[in-house]
């Protein structure tokens, strides 16, 4: 069964439902996240929950749980301000949020998590519940960072920021250089400000129309540049990347945060994924020599992608 609920009174009775009738129940917001299957049960849908509210004064949003971030993003950017998002406009708010969400902000103002005022949320036993900091604590804690596994979230609040300017796009260098590449990347990642959030990626892109040219079936090593700040002072920061060697593209510029999703450039249309990630407390030259092992050039790798994010900043307090 499949309920597509258009508010929390409907995921109370699906909750409710479920419950009496001994029924396994999932939830599904935009469809971006990896889930496992179940047969027989009941699956809520809170795509149609798509309320979205800014208060500049506050410096707040509030959003229903089938919001993805380009609507937020668009919202905010008429009062100057900007949410901690990912590098995707079409990921649901609520998902990226409940899973801590590092975004492109994140070594600025860390998680998007840790700045979540209020979430209301269908706990098992059907009740819709508020959990905040002051009500509900308990839940308010396990839902800021603990998924979906605490009840049906409906709606939240969350901090806006002011971002008058932002720097950001990505070099493009060939992934025969990817052994120069990353060492370089890991001193400059050492020497900037908590302002520079950053990564860096080998990628093997595939032969197909929907990539254009140069990149079409290329190697690239990509470096991806999210800077809270003016373009003087982002240049400045970026320029010992760009004296490595001449760039097969360079987009970095000063952009509005409404482009941000153009530094990623993640794909919009659904594709097969697998993923997995791990925390390293240092860049070692021996951690940079088993990654170019495994991902670099002339191995046998049949990913898409292998990424290193650098972390830090407020991600770290």
């Amino acid at each position: 069964m499949i309920v597509g609920a258009a508010s929390a009174e409907d995921v109370v009775a699906a909750v409710r439902y479920a419950a009496a009738n001994g029924l396994p129940i999932g939830v599904q917001a935009t469809g971006h996240g990896i889930v496992n299957t179940f047969e027989g049960g009941v699956l809520v849908t809170t795509s149609r929950l798509s309320e979205v509210s800014c208060d500049p004064r506050s410096g707040r949003a509030r959003v229903g749980a089938g919001v993805r971030w380009g609507e937020v993003i668009r919202a905010a950017a008429e009062h100057g301000l900007a949410p901690l998002s990912g590098s995707s406009p079409t990921v649901g708010v609520v998902g990226y949020t409940l899973g801590g969400g590092f975004g492109l902000l994140g070594r600025k103002y860390g998680y998007a998590a840790d700045h979540v005022h209020r979430i209301e949320v269908v706990t098992a036993d059907g009740e819709l519940r508020t959990a905040s900091a002051d009500e509900n604590s308990d839940l308010f804690w396990a839902l800021r960072g603990g998924k979906g596994n605490f009840g049906i979230v409906t709606a939240i609040e969350f901090t806006l920021f002011p971002l008058p300017e932002f720097y950001g796009g990505a070099l493009t260098y060939p992934g025969a250089r990817a052994a120069e590449l990353l060492p370089a990347y890991r001193d400059w990642a050492a020497s900037v400000p908590e302002e520079m959030t950053s990564s860096i990626a080998i990628m093997r892109l595939p032969p197909i129309p929907d990539i254009p040219e140069p990149l079409r079936g290329q190697f690239i090593t990509w470096i991806r540049i999210s800077y809270a700040g003016d373009a003087e002072k982002g240049a400045a920061l970026v320029e010992p990347l760009r004296r490595l060697s001449p760039a097969i593209l360079d987009t970095v510029h000063a952009m509005p945060y409404t482009e941000s999703w153009s530094i990623h450039m993640d794909p919009v249309d659904p594709l097969p994924a697998h993923d997995g990630a791990l925390a390293l407390s240092e860049l070692s030259d021996g951690a940079i020599d088993a990654f170019l092992e495994r991902v670099g050039p002339g191995a046998e790798c049949s990913l898409l992608m292998a990424e290193l994010r650098q972390m830090g900043g407020a991600l770290a307090r």
